[in-house]
C-alpha cells in the first residue's frame, strides 16, 4: 500500500486517462453513493469559497430586487447552485439558475434533494446544445474543465463568453504532486467511493497548470483573470461589465 502510495507520476504534462466516473456505466444508487462522496470532498477542500467570491464582484453595485440568470455546468449532485441559490436571496436577488449536465444520473440525484421552492432547471445534454430562453448573466462550472481535452476547453471557453452577458468562471484543481499525493493518501484512508479514490488523483493530474490557462484563453482570443485559492484550486474568471 505504501509503496503504491509512493509512486509519482510525471507532473510536468497533463494526463489523458479517461476518468471511471465519465466512462463507466452503474446503476442510480451507485453514483448518487459516489456523488455524496465528492460532496465530502468539496466541503472539506472549501470549493464554493471562490465562486462565491467571484459572484460578489460581478455583482457589485447590483441593486436589491435584480434578477441573476446563472448557468452551472456539469453541475453534479448541485450543491454549487444551492449554495449560490441561498447566497443569492441573503443578498436581495432574485436568482434564477439552471444546471446543465450530460449524465441522467446527475438530474435524479440533485432534483432529489433540491427543495422544489428554489425553482432550479435541470437541464440534460451537451452543453453546446443547451438554447436558453434568456441568455444567463453568468456560466460557472466547478471540477468540470479538468474533464474537457485541450481543444474542448478551449471551446468551452469560447462558448462561455458568447453565452453569458457578464461573465463567466472555471473553478477547477491546479495540477501539482502535493495536492495529488495529499488527495490520493486521504481518499485511501477515508474508504471512499471507488469512483473518487481513483479518480481524485487522475483529476488532479488532468488539471492545468496557470500557464496552461493562459496559454488557453490567448488561443481562444480571451483574457481573464487566473486566481490561486487554497487548497490547490485554480480558478479562471472573467467579469465582462
Amino acid at each position: 500500500m505504501l509503496g503504491s502510495l509512493l509512486q509519482w507520476p510525471d507532473f510536468s504534462v497533463r494526463a489523458q486517462q479517461p476518468e471511471w466516473m465519465d466512462t463507466e456505466l452503474v446503476s442510480q444508487a451507485d453514483f448518487t453513493r459516489c456523488l455524496d462522496d465528492l460532496a465530502v470532498v468539496n466541503r472539506l477542500t472549501r470549493a464554493a469559497p471562490p465562486t462565491l467570491a467571484f459572484l460578489a464582484r460581478l455583482t457589485a453595485g447590483w441593486p436589491a430586487g435584480s434578477v441573476l440568470r446563472l448557468a452551472d455546468i456539469g453541475y453534479g449532485r448541485g450543491d454549487m447552485l444551492r449554495r449560490v441559490h441561498r447566497w443569492a436571496v441573503a443578498r436581495g436577488f432574485r436568482p434564477e439558475l439552471t444546471g446543465v449536465d450530460l449524465n441522467p444520473r446527475s438530474r435524479v440525484a440533485a432534483a432529489a434533494i433540491t427543495p422544489a421552492g428554489m425553482g432550479i432547471g435541470w437541464h440534460e445534454g451537451d452543453l453546446f446544445d443547451w438554447q436558453p430562453e434568456a441568455r444567463p448573466h453568468v456560466v460557472i462550472s466547478a471540477l468540470f474543465a479538468h474533464h474537457l481535452d485541450d481543444a474542448g476547453v478551449r471551446a468551452f471557453l469560447r462558448w462561455m463568453e458568447a453565452t453569458a452577458t457578464d461573465g463567466w468562471f472555471v473553478n477547477d484543481l491546479h495540477r501539482h504532486c502535493f495536492a495529488w499525493g495529499g488527495f490520493r493518501l486521504l481518499s485511501t484512508l477515508a474508504g471512499w467511493h471507488r469512483f473518487v479514490r481513483h479518480d481524485g488523483p487522475l483529476s488532479v493530474r488532468r488539471a492545468f497548470v496557470a500557464d496552461e490557462w493562459r496559454a488557453m484563453l490567448a488561443d481562444a482570443g480571451l483574457t481573464a483573470d487566473v486566481r490561486w485559492h487554497l487548497p490547490f484550486r485554480l480558478c479562471v474568471g472573467r467579469v465582462k461589465r
